[in-house]
């Protein structure tokens, strides 16, 4: 009987003084999505899984795009061979940097094949349960896989090569963010993949890895002053999403951002999307149309942006008029 409590109290005073807590282990638990048999490879960062419904996008990599059909490698030597040409005449007028099919998108996804050729299961682990999918319906993972005896993080792998940058346009890495840093600066300092001047990949990675760490810093900003603040609500957090039931016809603060302008008819409206179907959305009727351009719109639509008014719902879907260029902002 001694022993039991003794083996008990000893117990307790780990948790209690080593900072876990049973909370805290239920919790990291529920962010292990499960193990799952990998049935395809879609890209480098791409995959199906057995029994998981949809695709899965993995977290904190962005590889280039590729052709998928059956003469995915022709078309690569296509534009292979007028590389330079290719990439200016797909981002045309575009201010910000694209994505496109890429002779480097086509060697990526060709390395996930061979990589993970002898590997039959992968376990899956979501970041946060409030951003367990993308605006797609796909599935937002990091993936482990077992190679020569070691688990071995995909993703952070993937940065290490150099088929990726650290993709952090959407958050940094709330596990993995040290990781993903040190893998890229392994990767540049060899000349790895993107960072290989000889490769024909996107050749604007500077500009990128600019404005996702931008993003990336308003994330924290808003996490770090406006993250318990019951007036504040960041529309891509599931939990804030879920409050604005409470919320209509109330004042409050929105932080997203806005990815359609759709002008073609009134009232214009600003789309901020949380699925393909289901937007938040501002609306701008005619007497205010000037708006549009006082807000300078087209320079806030690449980065997150602060939306104040009165919240209302219409057809289904939240929404807030604008009426004053001051309504929305960037910090």
């Amino acid at each position: 009987m001694k022993k039991n409590i003794l083996l008990y109290l000893s117990a307790l005073y780990f948790f209690i003084f080593s900072g876990y807590s049973f909370s805290q282990i239920s919790e990291n638990n529920s962010l292990i999505l499960g193990t799952f048999k990998i049935t395809k490879v879609i890209d480098g960062d791409t995959f199906k899984f057995e029994n998981l419904d949809g695709s899965s996008r993995l977290l904190g990599i962005d590889t280039e795009e590729t052709f998928k059909t059956d003469d995915a490698a022709a078309k690569t030597d296509e534009i292979s061979a007028k590389w330079d040409e290719y990439y200016r005449l797909e981002k045309g007028e575009n201010k910000m940097p694209v994505k496109t099919n890429s002779p480097l998108g086509y060697e990526a996804m060709i390395w996930a094949k061979e990589f993970l050729k002898d590997v039959e299961n992968a376990r899956l682990e979501l970041e946060d349960e409030n951003r367990a999918m993308d605006i797609f319906g796909r599935h937002l993972v990091y993936m482990f896989v077992q190679k020569d005896g070691k688990e071995i993080n995909y993703n952070v792998e993937c940065v290490r090569l150099g088929y990726s940058p650290y993709f952090n346009k959407y958050g940094n890495s709330k596990k993995y963010h040290q990781d993903f840093i040190a893998a890229q600066e392994y990767a540049r300092n060899n000349k790895l993949g993107i960072w290989d001047p000889d490769k024909k990949h996107y050749p604007d990675y500077e500009e990128r890895i600019n404005w996702w760490n931008k993003r990336a810093e308003q994330l924290e900003n808003f996490e770090k002053k406006y993250s318990d603040n019951e007036n504040y609500f960041n529309l891509s957090d599931e939990s804030d999403f879920k409050r604005l039931s409470e919320n209509v016809g109330n004042e409050i603060i929105v932080f997203g951002n806005i990815s359609d302008v759709l002008t073609k008819k009134f009232p214009y409206l600003l789309r901020i999307p949380r699925t393909k179907e289901d937007t938040f959305e501002l609306v701008i009727f005619e007497d205010n149309a000037n708006l549009l351009n006082e807000m300078e719109i087209d320079n806030k639509k690449e980065y997150y942006t602060y939306i104040k008014g009165t919240l209302g719902v219409y057809k289904g879907k939240y929404q807030i008029e604008l009426k004053d260029k001051d309504q929305i902002w960037i910090e």
